[in-house]
């Protein structure tokens, strides 16, 4: 029976960022076996890539892009989840918050 696949999860801050704001990742990944992330790397989309468990990133210009975390466990298992973000061009008005 083969060890079960590290669960590739993350979560990203504001969730409404325009080219103004510094976007925020936070891996919240498990793996099921106990056995421990060794690694992560993530793909901003736009040609830009970092590592580790909570980058920072900030996008040059509004559009669609898809944020991609890939990463393998201490004995080699691997896992990979994507998710979109909108940039938009301008804040978002804080007055309504």
């Amino acid at each position: 029976m083969s060890a079960a696949k590290p669960l590739a999860r993350f979560t990203v801050r504001p969730s409404t960022p325009s080219v103004t704001d510094t976007v925020e990742l936070l891996d919240s990944s498990t793996d099921p076996e106990h056995i421990g992330i060794a690694w992560r790397a993530w793909d901003f989309g736009d040609g830009e890539t970092a590592v580790g468990p909570a980058p920072v990133h900030r996008y040059e210009a509004a559009g669609e892009y898809e944020i991609t975390l890939t990463l393998a466990t201490f004995d080699g298992r691997t896992s990979r989840r994507s998710a979109s973000i909108r940039i938009n061009a301008r804040p978002r008005s804080r007055s309504n918050d």
